[in-house]
């Protein structure tokens, strides 16, 4: 397994198996859908009794906004800013995930969140002004090395591991 934001190519044989974001259109590989998750608008209780919360997403303007870093976007569809708000404009911009995750609870602002990790986080609150969006876990392997023991012994470890926590991507 590769970590993102690491760009690699599997044609290369420069990892054997990878989890993206989205499912490849190019090149001779194999493609399997993990599970779908959620994005949602959160905020932590204390910023929304600080600060309130919008009422609608013309509103998330008068607030300070979690995002992400534009010039680190390895995908187009982890660029979904714009579906939240077409004039999202990030107060502070963090590169990873659970940093966004961890300065949305610490109070900073509110951000676009992983729905699975927000849920984790007893201290943060839903902004229910837009409906959450949709994206997916692909897992992928070059078609040459699937029939490789190793490659067919991780998929299926991963695979298992996805269904057995499927409840918390829902």
């Amino acid at each position: 397994l590769v970590p993102v934001p690491r760009s690699f190519s599997l044609s290369r044989r420069e990892a054997d198996i990878a989890i993206t974001v989205e499912r490849p259109t190019e090149g001779r590989l194999v493609a399997g859908k993990l599970v779908d998750y959620t994005l949602g608008l959160f905020a932590s209780r204390a910023y929304a009794e600080a600060n309130g919360l919008p009422a609608t997403a013309a509103e998330l303007g008068r607030h300070t906004l979690i995002g992400y870093v534009p010039d680190l976007i390895v995908s187009p569809s982890l660029d979904y800013a714009a579906e939240f708000s077409a004039d999202w404009s990030s107060s502070f911009a963090i590169s990873s995930a659970l940093g966004q995750a961890e300065a949305v609870r610490s109070g900073a602002g509110i951000g676009i969140l992983h729905t699975f990790v927000a849920r984790s986080m007893p201290e943060l609150v839903p902004v229910d002004i837009v409906a959450p969006i949709r994206r997916a876990y692909w897992l992928v392997y070059h078609e040459s090395v699937r029939p490789l023991r190793r490659v067919q012994l991780v998929a299926n470890f991963i695979n298992r591991a996805v269904e057995r926590e499927r409840g918390l991507f829902s």
